[in-house]
């Protein structure tokens, strides 16, 4: 388990609010090694021998308004904290411990929000005034276009829409004036759009009740309704399905590289053109995925179990099937960076999309796997300072939000 006392010294900290940025940040990445039967016991502990613990209306409510999905599944399947027999001290009440099991298995331990008694921070600053500092995680951003070109920018405010009768955001509120929405004829089948850019996400629930997410850089195509025996939508980049079952009108998900067949189930594709592979992850149920030729043909037909993976090359020529860990695949759904198995220059392409930088190399590329799992709430900062602790790999930004990565030479580090 590593240092078991280091970790304790540093979480007793962080629950009395006596931890400073250094301390927090070690913590964090300490954490993310640890499995959650590891983690859960050492939190345990810790609550039971500090009873003033300070942080847990911030990590309820931090928790509750980034990752409601989490919060909500925590809290119907986690079992209550008991108080010890015969304990004098006093106890915290369950909901914290049911939120520090939420962090303890989901890293949601943010920093971003958290005053650290800080002074004298180096700050990067450039020409444009933009620190790294300032170059904070992505959020609730997308664009719908409609059949008619019109496009309409989605409140950020909001996690999704969905699409029926009208366009509605998920809490129930039209997404445009009742006099824009009532030009738009919903008993004739329209093409719609939804589109995030770098550094946003959103969700999308379907006129037949599947729910989609959308993760940044991506964009779905889908109808207003769903006619005929099939329900068929178009992706571009990466997103998390679940479908609504209906034998007699299969769902298909159309990509550049693949179709993917279904009747009802989980599953997440990620299908992004800057990427070598393209992968479908299934959760439950089970999936038909072909590759698709450049004449448009389909070939290589794979059906897939859950806890399988298709993978699909650059060549578009044959579909391997693997045996994962399928909660990888959709850690990003869940508010999580999961680099296990990525090198960096992978683990750069999600930083790229999530924080909305573009990432060049100075000199070789890096070599090394990064590892582990990160919130994809802290600031793009601590990232990096975790390269240059772990791999030597420094950092500069650009005006125009190039992030140049280098490993400084001998010469460099003599001129220090």
């Amino acid at each position: 388990m590593g240092n078991r006392e280091e970790i304790q010294k540093l979480l007793d900290a962080y629950l009395v609010n006596r931890a400073n940025r250094e301390e927090f940040d070690k913590l964090l990445f300490i954490l993310s090694t640890l499995d959650d039967a590891e983690f859960s016991e050492i939190v345990r502990q810790a609550l039971a021998d500090d009873a003033q613990a300070q942080h847990a209306d911030f990590i309820d409510n931090r928790v509750e308004q980034l990752y409601p999905e989490i919060l909500t599944k925590v809290r119907e399947s986690t079992q209550e904290y008991d108080e010890p027999a015969n304990d004098a001290k006093p106890v915290i009440r369950w909901v914290w411990w049911k939120v520090a099991v939420a962090a303890a298995s989901f890293l949601l331990l943010l920093w971003a929000g958290i005053e650290f008694r800080q002074t004298d921070v180096a700050r990067n600053e450039i020409a444009a005034g933009i620190t790294i500092d300032e170059i904070m995680a992505g959020s609730n951003r997308a664009t719908l276009t409609l059949a008619d070109g019109r496009r309409v920018n989605l409140s950020d405010s909001q996690q999704g829409i969905s699409t029926g009768n009208s366009i509605r955001y998920l809490d129930g509120t039209e997404v445009m004036d009742s006099s824009a929405n009532s030009k738009m004829d919903f008993s004739d089948v329209q093409l719609l759009t939804l589109a995030t850019p770098n550094g946003g996400q959103y969700q999308l629930s379907l006129p037949d009740g599947s729910r989609v997410w959308l993760n940044a850089a991506s964009s779905i195509t889908y109808p207003s309704a769903f006619t005929g025996g099939k329900r068929e939508v178009t992706l571009r980049g990466e997103a998390y399905f679940e479908v609504t079952k209906d034998a007699a009108k299969p769902f298909i998900v159309d990509t550049e590289m693949q179709r993917v067949k279904v009747l009802g189930t989980s599953f997440n594709i990620n299908a992004y053109s800057n990427e070598n592979l393209s992968k479908t992850t299934l959760l439950t149920g089970s999936v038909r995925v072909n590759a698709r030729s450049d004449n448009d043909d389909l070939r290589n037909e794979k059906v897939l179990k859950p806890g399988q993976q298709s993978i699909i090359g650059d060549n578009g020529r044959t579909v391997a099937v693997l045996e994962v860990d399928p909660t990888t695949a959709v850690a990003w759904k869940n508010g999580l960076f999961d680099f296990h198995g990525l090198n960096i220059e992978e683990a750069m392409k999600q930083i790229e999309r999530w924080y909305d930088v573009r990432v060049t190399y100075k000199g070789p590329k890096p070599a090394g796997y990064l590892g582990g799992k990160m919130s994809r709430g802290v600031r793009l900062s601590t990232f990096l300072e975790f390269l240059e602790k772990d791999f030597r790999i420094q950092s500069e930004i650009m005006p125009d939000r190039t992030l140049v990565l280098y490993i400084p030479t001998d010469k460099q580090n003599s001129d220090l």
